[in-house]
């Protein structure tokens, strides 16, 4: 029975000590007060449990009475124990001591972020950092620039220097590579006047000259005749080149239609004609890739010969040059029309510059040009730039129609006044127009046609008399593209079909030649 109550009295003194407050260090000096039922002859009768009384309660008989007067009286905290717990803060309490109970965390919430702890260490070493900065800025002390540089950076200058480094160490291998010796006798005829040799001169030369060749590779024509030999079969006394954008098509954009190109009137009339005369070459500043499909749809029968685009002008001076030189032509044969000056700033004797066409329907500059291409044929000119340069400065159509016209009325007046003296009248055209004809092409007629003398006696000139055979040429011309044009073009689809399967056919043969295939049979004669 007292052993119960012994344990009663245990549990409660453990129950008071951990139901009050830890609210300071002197509320944790005072010790909890015992129940009234646990009294202290109750607690040292329950220790023996032996039945034998202990060996100092003779000596020391009062010594429960003091512990119960103990626990009554609460102890009061030592003054250094009160000075130490001022000094200390509430918010910083010292290593090893307790943490106030109303400061610790509220767990019945869940677990609470250390977001704002961790915010505010950073924000505490930012401020840390910056009074050091402003400690050292007050003391005087500046920083190496080189603590500043970060990382990327100190990269970059390293990769900087290394390919500065390389390109020049690889530039410095080149230029010594470049001035090497003469590989081959062709490149050492093309370059004749700069022998091998070992000497820096000999070398620089050398190098200079392979790199002049580079450059000039993107800048001249791409062959150094542009045109084949003349065929004597097929050969033309004259050459003419012609342009294509705004001198033959005009092209234009609008939102509503957009690219369109028209023809210029009289274009065909104009080709057609001519090609009787003269070696008709397109000349264009058009890449091959534009040109090409607009030519086709041109100039189906291919009456212009020879079709050349952007790949055969020369690039010069931040501008594109046609230079007649890489024609594989005579230059006093050779005659073109252009509308820019510039293009032709390397031969402008040859040029006839007209005006650009911009679209007008009413058009007639072009067509306006044949009787004066059509006179220095029939006249045969040795020189056609003498011709030329004779309409410097002046409208070539109206300029020649008004020459033509005085010719005319002054050919028609000596005609009736010495007609037993001037029965042919060529040499007096030739002289009323001012100049003077090297060859006649006229004076033999072919047959079935009036004869020039025939055709004197009746007031007509020369020019006449070309005028109605090239007409004659032109209207059977025109004849036999109505009748044959659609079969000519169905054999050329046909030709130029046969000849895509023969490429297509070749280009598997080597394929399968490649993979170990086997050839393809060849087809019997």
């Amino acid at each position: 029975m007292l052993s119960r109550v012994a344990q009663a009295s245990r549990l409660g003194l453990m129950t008071a000590r951990l139901s009050q407050p830890v609210a300071s260090p002197s509320l944790r000096a005072i010790p909890a007060t015992a129940p009234h039922f646990a009294s202290p002859w109750l607690r040292s009768y329950s220790k023996r449990s032996s039945g034998q009384p202990p060996k100092d309660s003779k000596q020391k008989p009062s010594q429960a009475q003091n512990d119960t007067e103990a626990a009554k009286t609460p102890e009061k905290p030592a003054e250094n124990d009160v000075n130490k717990a001022s000094e200390q803060s509430p918010e910083a309490p010292k290593e090893g001591e307790q943490i106030p109970f109303h400061k610790l965390p509220d767990l019945t919430q869940g677990i609470p972020s250390t977001l704002f702890e961790e915010m505010g260490g950073d924000k505490k070493k930012e401020q840390q950092a910056l009074q050091e900065m402003k400690e050292a800025e007050s003391k005087g002390g500046e920083r190496d620039r080189s603590e500043y540089v970060s990382t990327s950076e100190r990269n970059r200058k390293w990769w900087t220097r290394f390919m500065l480094t390389a390109t020049a160490a690889g530039g410095t291998l080149s230029l010594l590579y470049t001035g090497r010796n003469w590989e081959d006798a062709i490149e050492a005829e093309r370059h004749s006047d700069i022998p091998n040799g070992p000497g820096p001169g000999l070398w620089w030369k050398r190098a200079k000259a392979r790199m002049t060749e580079s450059v000039t590779y993107y800048q001249e024509p791409a062959f150094e005749k542009l045109l084949p030999d003349p065929d004597p079969t097929f050969e033309r006394p004259y050459t003419l080149c012609l342009s294509l954008d705004d001198l033959l098509i005009h092209s234009e954009w609008t939102r509503e239609h957009g690219w369109r190109i028209a023809k210029r009137p009289g274009v065909d009339y104009f080709i057609r004609y001519l090609s009787q005369y003269y070696e008709l070459v397109l000349f264009t500043s058009t890449p091959y890739a534009t040109g090409e499909p607009v030519m086709r749809k041109l100039d189906p029968f291919r009456l212009i010969l020879w079709p050349l685009y952007r790949e055969a002008t020369k690039f010069e001076d931040g501008e594109i040059v046609k230079d007649l030189s890489y024609l594989n032509r005579d230059l006093s044969k050779v005659i073109i029309i252009d509308t820019k000056a510039k293009h032709v700033r390397n031969q402008p004797e040859n040029a006839i510059i007209l005006d650009p066409w911009k679209g007008d329907r009413n058009d007639k500059n072009l067509v306006n040009l044949i009787p004066f291409l059509e006179y220095i044929h029939t006249m045969q000119y040795a020189d056609v730039r003498k011709v030329i340069k004779s309409f410097d400065g002046k409208d070539i159509p109206s300029e020649f129609a008004r020459r033509e016209a005085i010719a005319r009325k002054e050919f028609q007046a000596k005609q009736l006044a010495h007609k037993h003296k001037h029965g042919s009248g060529v040499g007096a055209l030739g002289n009323m127009l001012g100049l003077n004809p090297s060859n006649m092409n006229m004076m033999v007629s072919p047959d079935g046609e009036q004869n020039p003398a025939e055709a004197f006696a009746q007031g007509k000139m020369l020019q006449d008399v070309a005028r109605e055979r090239g007409q004659r040429n032109y209207m059977e011309l025109e004849k036999q593209i109505r009748e044959n044009g659609e079969k000519w073009l169905k054999e050329e689809a046909a030709m130029m079909e046969a000849a895509q399967k023969e490429a297509m056919n070749s280009m598997m043969g080597s394929f399968g030649g490649w993979f170990g295939g086997n050839n393809p049979p060849e087809k019997k004669a």
